[in-house]
């Protein structure tokens, strides 16, 4: 009957780990917008960004977008496209992966619906 001591305490850890994970997911992903390019927008940055922005851009490894931050630090949407495309610090760049359309699309989003 050792074995059951083992099997408890792996089984304990798993839920203290799902239980941690459950708190740092609690932002939730802002509903659909219903404009088709930040809808494209929304769709590029959940499956692209929100891994490390967070699923609603308040940040984690990656920096904060919500709230208005993008927009205080990108004032131009150039810029902010610049960095998306080229990448900077940890974060990839995202030219030849995605479209100059799926970009503009990705930045809109940031700056209109976090």
């Amino acid at each position: 009957m050792s074995w059951w001591r083992p099997l408890t305490v792996s089984l304990v850890l798993v839920g203290a780990v799902a239980v941690g994970l459950a708190g740092c997911s609690s932002e939730d992903t802002p509903a659909a917008p219903t404009d088709p390019v930040l809808l494209e927008g929304q769709q590029i940055f959940s499956s692209q960004c929100a891994g490390c922005h967070g699923r609603a851009g308040g940040g984690g490894f990656g920096s904060k977008l919500s709230d208005g931050q993008v927009v205080e630090n990108y004032p131009d949407i150039a810029d902010q496209i610049a960095v998306i495309a080229d990448g900077q610090g940890g974060m990839p760049g995202f030219e030849g992966r995605l479209t100059d359309a799926q970009l503009e699309a990705v930045a809109l989003y940031t700056r209109e619906v976090l």
